[in-house]
């Protein structure tokens, strides 16, 4: 996943082996352990982090190491299996369903007492379970929340969207909102998007269909109830109401809505931030519109330790303040946290745009939807290059949906 205005940078080199951290090593009385994590946004977090921890544990002290993200899955993959690599590093949903089977991420259950994952709700840490054990320590989470131009909904005289909505009330909002000028659309009603995490997925739930069977070895988007939440917003794009898909390709939604292009749109909650600065007070937040029931896709970060680390005592120590309120009273000025309460937080300054319907939502979340398979990651990527395909050709599904079962249910039995 990739997080709010994200600048990705190259890592510093890891430091050699001998060096103070290389591998978990040592110089004198000192342990030496190391982080790994993708994401800038958290460099300055994690300099007050560690220099919090390494005051009140004198003997440890931490090396963070930022890796972008089209780097940080191959060097991770190498480094674990040899014992070269982090103490601790991030783990996500996808990605959990590779590793962890592998023996080369450490079981947490024998530090339970330390780490107290009573502190986090089951929804955070249940995708990093393997076999009945626990495996991570939730770190922070997203979901998908509707975003809004308040000033949108003034000018058209439509009500704001509200708890009670439901796809008729959104659909037809999209409608009434979707203004055109000599033949030209100057603003969208509504940005539709094929995307299983920010686009149809939570559509495809609310509607009591799901997109892999209960064991996720099977996908299942050919069903009537992920069939019609995927045309009813089709039919946006058909009508003209939401952006045709190369539209959206090329200027992306978060552009459009920005610009005042977009009415209203489903998107990423830790986005609030990034979209206030352009619109203002005229952003609002809403939950997402309901049909046989509410429902939102969330995914979370956690906090994994190397099976192989040369510090086990000091790893624990460290992931236990990981895990700890106050780690997640200063991750709040970065990132939701997933520690029970914390994420209010992060939403408080936002309260004037309606942020609280962002923590309320998690208690209908559904976990970002993977395949229980090695073959995972080729299958996520196949569904997301076709359902691409899909919105950018807009019409009607006919055999796509049943195509792209039969396309990715054979590279999941390989």
């Amino acid at each position: 996943m990739r997080n709010k205005k994200l600048v990705f940078v190259l890592c510093v080199a890891f430091l050699a082996a001998g060096s103070l951290f290389a591998a978990g090593g040592k110089q004198g009385s000192e342990a030496g352990i190391s982080l790994w994590y993708w994401d800038d946004t958290v460099n300055s977090v994690y300099d007050n982090t560690i220099k919090e921890f390494e005051a009140a544990n004198s003997g440890i002290k931490v090396q963070k190491s930022l890796s972008p993200w089209a780097d940080y899955w191959t060097k991770l993959q190498t480094a674990l299996p040899s014992g070269t690599g982090p103490d601790i590093f991030w783990l996500n949903h996808p990605n959990a369903v590779t590793y962890l089977p592998t023996g080369h991420v450490m079981d947490l259950e024998p530090w339970a007492a330390d780490i107290k994952f009573e502190n986090f709700n089951e929804r955070f840490y249940q995708p990093f379970t393997y076999q009945g054990k626990r495996y991570a320590v939730p770190f922070m989470w997203d979901d998908i929340v509707l975003f809004y131009n308040k000033a949108a909904f003034d000018k058209a005289g439509v009500g704001y969207p509200n708890p009670n909505w439901t796809w008729d009330d959104y659909y037809g909002a999209a409608e009434k909102l979707t203004v055109k000028s000599g033949g030209t659309t100057t603003q969208y009603g509504v940005l539709v998007q094929g995307s299983m995490q920010s686009g149809v997925g939570s559509f495809i739930y609310q509607n009591g269909g799901s997109i892999y069977n209960s064991d996720g070895s099977k996908l299942t988007l050919n069903s009537p109830q992920a069939k019609e939440a995927i045309q009813r917003q089709l039919d946006m794009m058909n009508n003209g109401f939401a952006p045709p898909g190369q539209v959206v390709q090329e200027s992306t939604g978060d552009t459009l809505f920005k610009s005042g292009s977009i009415a209203m749109m489903p998107g990423l909650s830790i986005r609030v931030s990034f979209y206030a600065e352009s619109l203002g007070q005229n952003l609002r937040v809403a939950p997402l519109p309901r049909q046989q029931k509410q429902a939102t896709i969330f995914h979370n970060i956690a906090y994994a330790a190397a099976a192989k680390t040369k510090q086990p005592e000091a790893t624990k120590k460290f992931l236990a303040f990981l895990a700890s309120r106050r780690a997640a009273e200063l991750v709040s000025k970065t990132f939701a946290p997933c520690f029970n309460g914390m994420a209010d937080l992060y939403f408080k300054e936002y309260a004037w745009a309606d942020a609280h319907y962002i923590p309320e939502s998690i208690n209908y979340g559904y976990p970002l939807p993977i395949a229980r398979n090695r073959n995972s990651g080729a299958a996520w990527t196949l569904v997301d290059n076709e359902m691409v395909k899909i919105y950018g050709s807009a019409g009607q599904l006919g055999n796509k949906l049943a195509d792209l079962e039969n396309l990715v249910n054979t590279e999941l039995s390989r």
